[in-house]
């Protein structure tokens, strides 16, 4: 039987003053007419996110972007080559960790990508690598590696990706 609650993530650019309302229930509401409620401070967020992820994205996320997609065939190389999809990116990682490599969620999401364990496990990642790196590859790589897999698995390409970030409050 399926719950009448679901769990509501918080991006961790949010939840770093607002720790305790890190974790919220709501009701399910139909598909069609589900709507996001966000604080001030979320839309505050989604807007600058929105309107400056580029610019603010850290020069190592985009080296470790590039060599991601190039590296794996199962990454389409038109997510770097598209400049729309390198925007798109850029916003989801902007609003979800505010490019802190290392950022933590109190519900169990880590990274740029803001990842559960099992999700980084599901794309071909380990952990421990997406975390820490490994001897040969830093984790930024293989965080870059996980959420490029999990957008492409799951929206197909960035922009889509955005759109649901954007109309529900996760992706």
């Amino acid at each position: 039987m399926k719950s009448p609650f679901r769990l509501a993530r918080v991006p961790v650019a949010l939840a770093a003053g607002i720790v305790t309302a890190a974790l919220t229930f709501s009701t399910f509401a139909p598909q069609a007419s589900a709507e996001v409620v966000r604080s001030p401070l979320m839309s505050s967020a989604l807007s600058s996110c929105q309107t400056y992820a580029p610019s603010q994205a850290p020069h190592v996320f985009w080296v470790h972007f590039k060599q991601a997609v190039y590296a794996h065939r199962d990454i389409p190389k038109t997510f770097w080559r598209s400049r729309t999809y390198r925007r798109d990116v850029a916003r989801i990682v902007c609003y979800e960790s505010t490019f802190n490599l290392h950022a933590e969620n109190p519900a169990g999401y880590y990274g740029w990508f803001q990842m559960s364990r099992p999700l980084v496990s599901s794309e071909g990642v380990s952990f421990p690598h997406y975390w820490s790196g490994s001897h040969w590859d830093p984790s930024g790589w293989y965080q870059v590696t996980a959420g490029a897999r999990y957008i492409c698995s799951r929206y197909r390409n960035p922009a889509t990706a955005w759109r649901h970030e954007v109309d529900y409050g996760w992706y």
